[in-house]
Parts: C-alpha cells; sequence; structure tokens
C-alpha cells in the first residue's frame, strides 16, 4: 500500500517496518502532550490493522473522516506520513510533515494487493485447463 501525500507516493509498509529506533523515539516524543502517551509502533500498528478492518467488505469505498474521528488514529495517520517522509530522506518535524491538506492525503493500493481483494481477475500466464509453461531453459 502506499500513502499519497499531495503529489508523492510513499511505500506505507516499507516505511513502517524500516523505521529506525531513533525514529520511533522521535516520534513518541512529537506526539506526546495533551494527555496522549504519544505514538509508538504498537499504537500505530493497531491504528494501521483497524483501518483495515473497518474497510467495506462490499467493495465501497470507505469514508475516511469516519476513521478520523479517533483521535488516537487521527495521530496514527500523522506518525505515518512523518514516517513515509523520514523514510525517503526528507528531514521534517512531525508537525511540518503533517501541515498539509488532508484532501491531498490519500491510500493506493498495490497492483498485487489489487489483484488479491478481486478474486475475479483472471490470471494471464496460464490457460484453465493447461499446466503452465516450463521456463526456457538456458
Amino acid at each position: 500500500m502506499k500513502l499519497i501525500v499531495g503529489d508523492q507516493k510513499y511505500p506505507l509498509q516499507e516505511a513502517i517496518q524500516g523505521a529506525t529506533l531513533r525514529n520511533l523515539y522521535t516520534l513518541k516524543l512529537q506526539t506526546k502532550g495533551d494527555g496522549q502517551p504519544g505514538i509508538g509502533i504498537k499504537s500505530l500498528r493497531d491504528a494501521f490493522q483497524r483501518m483495515q478492518d473497518n474497510a467495506p467488505k462490499d467493495g465501497t469505498p470507505a469514508d475516511p473522516l469516519d476513521f478520523l474521528e479517533d483521535a488516537e488514529n487521527l495521530l496514527a495517520l500523522q506518525a505515518m506520513v512523518w514516517l513515509c517522509k523520514r523514510h525517503a530522506g526528507e528531514s521534517v518535524t512531525v508537525a511540518e510533515a503533517n501541515d498539509f491538506p488532508l484532501s491531498r492525503i490519500g491510500f493506493e493500493a498495490d497492483e498485487s494487493e489489487a489483484a488479491e481483494a478481486d478474486p475475479t481477475v483472471a490470471r494471464t500466464d496460464t490457460v484453465p485447463g493447461e499446466e503452465p509453461a516450463a521456463p526456457p531453459s538456458s
């Protein structure tokens, strides 16, 4: 899955999995306040899982505003944006990374995810009832 911020697309899973300990510590400190303990990797993972679990199963688009009603989810989205930007080498604070219109933030499924999500997509590398061709030998 890719996170879209403006005209940039960031690989979301790679950014989360590639987060350094320093970035996670910085994220925790920069998101602490107003009764919030700050967001950590577990909170981020849980919010990402809630986002996936709450997606409509019938293929209709989800209303992202439903997800953002919860303060922890909103904080998690800010963390995702910041981690993606840091993973891409951008040197920004959490506040700077998230000073961006919500209307220009979105998600894009990878091609492999889209094919897995739609079981009606036919494979094009085989013909029904035939064995796949053997790879050419060198």
